[in-house]
């Protein structure tokens, strides 16, 4: 395991705040709040908020918003109720609420998004479907 990294192995589960210096695997479960300087790699969850310098989520369902300084990841296999605000969104997977970025939004083919999307710059495949309003080519971060 490396150094500075914060783990909770399948069949674990864990409810309250968890807060780290560094990067947190999830492989079990989480109710409550991960709030991390690193990375959070996600494989399984429960209703937590996260914050954290990045986010990987790889076949996990998360409840709860999710805050990123970076880049979030959303798997084909994931599924998030919960808005979803970092500089960069990937998304291949469901998700029910917003996603705003602050740089881009990357929408897979997969991906089905039952929310409002605001954005400076989107990428989207054929097949990807978004049921709210776009605003694209805006920094969600200005002030009107």
């Amino acid at each position: 395991m490396e150094e500075n990294k914060t783990y909770f192995a399948p069949g674990t589960t864990f409810e309250g705040t968890i807060t780290a210096p560094g990067d947190v695997q999830v492989d079990g479960e989480v109710i409550g709040e991960i709030v991390s300087e690193g990375k959070v790699s996600v494989h399984k969850m429960g209703d937590a908020s996260i914050s954290a310098r990045d986010l990987e989520l790889l076949g996990a369902a998360i409840k709860g918003d999710l805050t990123v300084r970076g880049e979030v990841t959303v798997d084909a296999q994931s599924a998030v109720q919960g808005n979803i605000r970092a500089a960069s969104i990937i998304c291949a997977g469901a998700v029910k609420g917003n996603l705003i970025a602050s740089d881009y939004v990357t929408l897979g083919g997969s991906a089905r998004v039952s929310g409002n999307v605001s954005t400076p710059a989107m990428d989207m495949e054929p097949g990807a479907l978004i049921r709210g309003q776009m605003s694209i080519g805006v920094d969600p971060a200005a002030k009107e």
